[in-house]
């Protein structure tokens, strides 16, 4: 078990985590060639759910919700964030919709503040702004281009911020396999109706797009692909639910910025394509951000285990002079 607020942990399991998943969403293009978004989701929610079964079973952990009502609503978060962050992928360039759900350390920043009362440094803040700078500068959204539909990408920021910040906070008792059996279970069953409805009531070939297709005739190459999605995703989801409670809320937030430097990374290895000037400068300003929370986070660590310290010295030296 990881101890919370062991950062150095979070860290290298949020790491791993956006590694991980940044390598396996390069199957989502070829797979959208075959199938469309919420066909897809139901096969590979149908192939992730027995998999976290079996990895519960092996370490003997249990998928049981300890606190039923925070799981759901953190489920439902997380699976709304995820879920229209796709969507939107069918109606907007990347790079806005990407914009927008990597927006979500800024709701984690203002929702603690204002939901939670949390008092968050000027350091703190900067470091975040400067994190997010990074990613504007990596994926260089086209401002000029910008519509009403650009507001779903936020909308996907924000409910992802949300469930970052109900992990935390609400769902410390929940183990690893039962926070991902939860969104997985939860977009798979808003991906069945939408799938459903589309089957049932379709749209024109002409106007289909990725998120608007129905069920359709499924080839071995579409299961493939999608089993081994469902396998990185599943691992993905369950460190990172295991990072959000080890760290920071904020802090584990930045560090999934990570992802985009990871996607960078592998689309140079798989499709042999480099990112420009300004876009290696959007990494470099995201690593120095992670790095400066990091460090913060520790110092604020280090603060509050030195008081614990003398707290604990001075009740004891008041015990024994009583």
């Amino acid at each position: 078990m990881i101890r919370p607020n062991s950062t150095l942990a979070a860290a290298a399991l949020a790491l791993l985590s956006t590694a991980i998943l940044s390598f396996t969403d390069n199957f989502v293009a070829p797979i959208s060639e075959m199938a469309g978004l919420w066909q897809f989701q139901v096969m590979r929610t149908l192939f992730a759910l027995p998999m976290l079964l079996v990895v519960a079973l092996v370490f003997g952990v249990t998928i049981r919700p300890g606190n039923l009502p925070a799981l759901m609503g953190r489920s439902i978060a997380v699976a709304a964030g995820l879920l229209v962050y796709f969507a939107t992928l069918g109606l907007l360039p990347v790079s806005q919709a990407g914009a927008g759900l990597f927006s979500a350390p800024i709701w984690v920043m203002l929702f603690s503040v204002t939901l939670l009362g949390k008092r968050i440094g000027r350091r703190r803040v900067m470091a975040m702004g400067a994190g997010f700078l990074g990613v504007l500068l990596l994926l260089q959204p086209d401002v000029t281009n910008l519509t009403a539909l650009s507001v779903l990408p936020l909308l996907a920021g924000a409910l992802y911020g949300a469930g970052a910040l109900l992990t935390r906070h609400f769902c410390q008792r929940e183990s690893a396999p039962a926070l991902a059996f939860g969104v997985f279970a939860t977009m798979g069953v808003s991906s069945l109706v939408l799938l459903l409805y589309f089957t049932f009531f379709p749209v024109p070939a002409e106007n289909q797009q990725f998120f608007t297709r129905g069920w359709e005739p499924m080839n071995p190459r579409f299961l493939w692909l999608t089993f081994c999605q469902a396998v990185g995703a599943t691992a993905a989801v369950s460190l990172i639910a295991v990072a959000y409670r080890a760290g920071e809320t904020d802090f584990v937030a930045v560090c999934e910025y990570s992802f985009l430097v990871f996607a960078a990374i592998w689309t140079f290895v798989l499709w042999g394509q480099s990112t420009g000037l300004v876009a290696q400068l959007g990494i470099g300003v995201i690593l120095i951000s992670g790095t400066i929370m990091f460090v913060l986070d520790r110092n604020a660590n280090r603060r509050a285990q030195d008081a614990a310290v003398s707290g604990t010295r001075v009740s004891k030296g008041e015990t024994s002079w009583n």
